[in-house]
């Protein structure tokens, strides 16, 4: 081969094997937002749960049951809520329960009674192998109905359910490789139908990150009544139902939906994948409304809301009186001293 066509074929080798690689030098490694981390002081209540056992790691499943009492208006005026831990791996344990707590007991089928402290719903005993630990407990209206993810408004003839976990946070934007990203929206969603680890990404960035804002919202699935009238509806904003009378709602927050994945652009691709994060770590929150002390164990919350009359201020009740008012009492001795005093006169005459 001439010398001067091998060199020509050589240099247009590496330009080529430059051009491919020039994108990928300029390609650099981001972390995503992870689905682990709070978007907001609240959920959980009363700062969470810990943990305190000696050299031993419980595995945990909580399940909770947060019931609201709503007035005519849809305003919540009680709030309860019953969780169950489940509880593996023998040994000791000490767990705290954050939440602004009037009162808590125990719940039939529990293994061990709670304790009370303030603001702290306490666990200590000890587990042989497997646990339950049950427990009722009496929130202050005042500072748990603000955490509440659905607020009620009854006008007349409609009731409006209205989605409060909207949350606006920073993230960032960028051209990026779409594939990996598309993989890490599969798996996340995936571990968060299975209830399995939840997997923290990145993306490999092609332009300068640009940073941006996004409004994060947990769907909430409601289901029940109103007024006798059937609802079943996810809702990310607001849900107008015409209808009036008893409300009786399930609420359930939603693993959001992945979307259409084919053909995105890797700018596309970053977005759908910051935002699944985002929503991931806001509907862990409120399925943790009451906390667990296990920080990778499974948690589920479900919200009932039921119409309910406001218990009647108590009233002022007298003490029973025995015998004769006071008042006759001192009008008689009055009189019968006088009639005395009467006698006495007449007779002094006499």
């Amino acid at each position: 081969m001439d010398v001067r066509l091998a060199l020509a074929l050589a240099l247009a080798a590496g330009a080529a094997a430059l051009a491919l690689a020039a994108p990928a030098a300029a390609a650099h490694v981001a972390p995503l937002p992870s689905p682990l981390t709070p978007l907001s002081p609240v959920p959980p209540l009363g700062g969470g749960a810990t943990s305190s056992a000696e050299s031993v790691r419980h595995r945990i499943h909580s399940a909770v049951q947060v019931r609201v009492s709503v007035s005519p208006t849809g305003a919540p005026f009680a709030i309860t809520a019953d969780q169950t831990l489940f509880v593996s791996v023998k040994g000791d344990y000490y767990f705290t329960i954050g939440a602004p707590l009037l009162d808590v007991t125990a719940l039939p089928g529990s293994d061990a009674t709670p304790g009370l402290r303030s603001g702290s719903i306490i666990w200590e005993g000890f587990n042989p192998l497997q646990r339950t630990l049950k427990a009722h407990a009496t929130l202050d209206p005042a500072r748990a109905a603000p955490v509440l993810p659905l607020r009620i408004e009854v006008r007349g003839e409609t009731a409006t359910f209205v989605n409060t976990t909207g949350v606006t946070v920073d993230t960032f934007t960028a051209d990026a490789d779409p594939a990996p990203l598309v993989r890490y929206v599969l798996a996340l969603r995936r571990a968060v139908v299975l209830g399995r680890p939840l997997p923290e990404g990145t993306a490999s960035l092609t332009s300068p990150a640009q940073t941006s804002r996004a409004r994060i919202t947990v769907p909430l699935r409601i289901s029940g009544a109103v007024g006798g009238r059937r609802i079943s509806a996810t809702v990310t904003g607001r849900l107008t139902v015409h209808a009036h009378g008893r409300i009786a709602v399930s609420v359930r927050p939603e693993v959001p939906s992945a979307g259409a994945l084919d053909g995105l652009s890797g700018r596309e691709a970053l977005t759908r994948a910051t935002s699944l994060a985002l929503t991931v770590a806001r509907l862990r929150q409120y399925e943790r409304f009451l906390g667990n002390p296990d920080p990778t164990g499974a948690e589920t919350t479900l919200y009932l809301y039921r119409s309910a009359r406001r218990p009647a201020p108590p009233v002022a009740v007298q003490a029973a009186r025995h015998g004769r008012d006071w008042t006759v009492m001192v009008a008689v001795v009055a009189g019968v001293l006088l009639a005395g005093a009467a006698g006495l006169a007449v007779w002094a005459r006499a």
